[in-house]
């Protein structure tokens, strides 16, 4: 968190290392690069919502294996880790990723961690910069 202080300028610059910096510790994000204080995904509100991984992290990953538009919600159903445990639930339509995250943090993750999220038909993670992004995009 506050080691961003120290940091050389191109890590002050890099969005995924400042938003790890909040994460650990709100004021870093006074040491990040001027384009980046201004940044509303990395205000320490912002990062402190935001369920998502940034690459490179070691974190669970949960990989969502049906996403359909039912009846003016989403209806989802994910595997949690490697071990075969899956969680299923449904979001309004309005949904964002960063709630499908959220749910699947305070449901099935306890709020321990952030986590790396798999979409169907994807072979990356979605990035942590992605989470105001409609659901809807995804379906």
């Amino acid at each position: 968190g506050r080691a961003l202080r120290f940091a050389a300028d191109p890590q002050k610059a890099d969005r995924e290392v400042v938003l790890e910096a909040v994460r650990q510790h709100g004021g870093a994000l006074v040491y990040a690069a001027d384009p980046l204080m201004a940044d509303p995904l990395l205000s320490p509100e912002a990062v402190a919502v935001n369920p998502f991984a940034v690459q490179g992290s070691t974190c669970l990953v949960c990989s969502v294996f049906e996403l359909i538009a039912v009846e003016g919600t989403f209806r989802f159903r994910v595997a949690v880790g490697f071990g075969g445990n899956e969680f299923a639930g449904d979001l309004p339509h309005s949904s964002t990723l960063g709630d499908l995250g959220r749910c699947i943090l305070a449901s099935a993750l306890d709020q321990k961690q952030c986590f790396y999220l798999i979409l169907p038909s994807r072979e990356i993670p979605v990035s942590a910069f992605d989470v105001e992004q409609p659901l809807a995009d995804f379906v």
